[in-house]
């Protein structure tokens, strides 16, 4: 299904749209913030004035929840408005301008092949740390196996492990089941934790966004703990990770649960 994508190239072209841009600082040029419902989508003001996304499209969202989370960041800006931190809107915008003009079979298609340098698949060769690796990767490894239905091999080197093509067919049919917002947002995480794997088990409520953080950082962790850390610096890099997951989670289960609430009326009205 997604031989003909190869041409596309996406393990280079992803990155460059999914991560943030680097905006230049404006101060803050409104004084209020707040959300309105336009029919069934919800929008974000700043002092009444319609929040747009950079291609200059209306900014709306399917959950007051979502768009209440969007207006929240808005208010959290102080003097300067700081816009590489904000990632709830930077992921919306993308979802809407789609500058990179990709669909849903090409991020299924980039999160197939990041799966074969999934962090959680590559256990060192240092005794101590894999021992580590083993204790906290291992649980995850086998819920994810076992969730999905599938075998998977770690490697004991640099050659990434094999991917079959049963795991990458039962995998396709998940991340096609998402609308175009959530799998947007789930690369998102997934390149911030260098792990569909972890993404995957944040989404489906086995971890919490800072629980993968940490298992994501494993390895660092370790050699910090025996070589020592500047605090300020790791611990900025950690809180921005978490910030980055919990976004991306905050959209993609907004996105599935107006989705499963639109089944639920539908079943009812059936019957």
């Amino acid at each position: 299904m997604f031989n003909s994508l190869s041409k596309f190239n996406l393990p280079n072209q992803c990155p460059n749209w999914l991560r943030l841009q680097r905006y230049a600082t404006h101060k803050r040029f409104y004084r209020r913030t707040d959300i309105v419902q336009n029919e069934k989508k919800w929008e974000v003001t700043l002092d009444h004035r319609r929040l747009k996304t950079p291609n200059g499209s209306v900014l709306t969202v399917n959950t007051e929840p979502l768009a209440r989370a969007i207006a929240a960041e808005w208010d959290a800006q102080s003097e300067y408005i700081t816009q590489p931190t904000m990632h709830l809107t930077a992921l919306c915008n993308t979802a809407i301008d789609n500058p990179g003009k990709i669909n849903l079979h090409d991020i299924a298609s980039y999160l197939l092949d990041f799966i074969a340098t999934d962090t959680l698949l590559f256990y060192s060769e240092e005794e101590e740390l894999r021992a580590l690796q083993e204790k906290k990767w291992d649980p995850v490894l086998e819920w994810f196996c076992k969730r999905f239905g599938v075998e998977q091999e770690v490697s004991n080197n640099l050659e990434p492990p094999p991917i079959t093509t049963e795991t990458r067919a039962v995998l396709a049919r998940h991340f096609l089941s998402f609308d175009f917002p959530a799998l947007n947002a789930m690369c998102f995480g997934a390149e911030a934790l260098k792990s569909p794997i972890l993404m995957l088990a944040c989404v489906d409520r086995y971890l919490e966004a800072k629980d993968a953080v940490l298992l994501a950082r494993l390895e660092e962790e370790y050699q910090l703990a025996h070589w020592g850390r500047v605090p300020w610096a790791h611990e900025l890099n950690q809180a921005e990770l978490s910030a980055r997951v919990a976004a991306a989670l905050l959209v993609i289960h907004s996105s599935t649960e107006r989705h499963s609430a639109s089944a639920k009326k539908t079943s009812e009205k059936s019957v």
